[in-house]
């Protein structure tokens, strides 16, 4: 009988399932956290050897194929839920400045992120801090990153992330995350990449 490895746990939500509701449903976090999250990190564990020391952001990264998509989508699901808050999230100084320079307000953000979610097919959508220090948005497919930039928020886009809310508007869905955004999330993940080597 194989040895499955069971280092990664589903991790804990950053805040109580019901607690996004009205806008997010308790179902529908339950559809993406208990179901298609925990499929990537039993799908890893399946795939890992049981002496493996490796950390996910370390197996993300990793040759073989199976394993970098399946701990990639996990870690994306993980930066996913923290950028998610129970509470509004008021915009911290800095990163309203800089959401400015790039997209003349937070409106302008709110309006193009949604059309950028609309028009896509990818798995993911994220603001990001390129090389030069600049916001912006990007997209990536399942299990993926995008290049060179350092994610703040990102958004998922698998069917399990909307379908019941929503059915198939991203649109929607969209408007349904926007009040639950995490500002101060995204202010420390352009922080720490402020502080990375070069």
């Amino acid at each position: 009988m194989p040895h499955f490895a069971s280092r990664f746990e589903l991790p804990a939500l950053p805040f109580e399932r019901h607690s996004l509701e009205p806008e997010v449903s308790r179902a529908q976090i339950d559809l993406l956290y208990s179901h298609h999250h925990r499929r990537h990190i039993d799908e890893l564990n399946a795939q890992l050897a049981s002496d493996d020391g490796r950390s996910l952001a370390a197996l993300a990264k990793a040759e073989e194929a199976d394993v970098r998509d399946s701990a990639q989508e996990a870690w994306n699901l993980v930066f996913f839920w923290h950028g998610l808050s129970a509470r509004s999230v008021e915009m911290p100084e800095r990163l309203a400045r800089r959401i400015e320079a790039a997209f003349g307000g937070i409106g302008g953000l709110q309006c193009q992120w949604r059309a950028r979610i609309q028009e896509t097919t990818a798995g993911w959508c994220w603001l990001v801090l390129d090389s030069r220090s600049s916001l912006r948005l990007a997209t990536s497919s399942p299990a993926e990153l995008p290049d060179d930039v350092t994610p703040l928020l990102g958004i998922a886009l698998a069917d399990e992330a909307y379908r019941i809310d929503h059915r198939h508007d991203r649109g929607e869905y969209f408007d349904a995350l926007w009040p639950h955004l995490n500002w101060e999330y995204a202010q420390l993940n352009s922080e720490v990449a402020g502080r990375a080597p070069v």
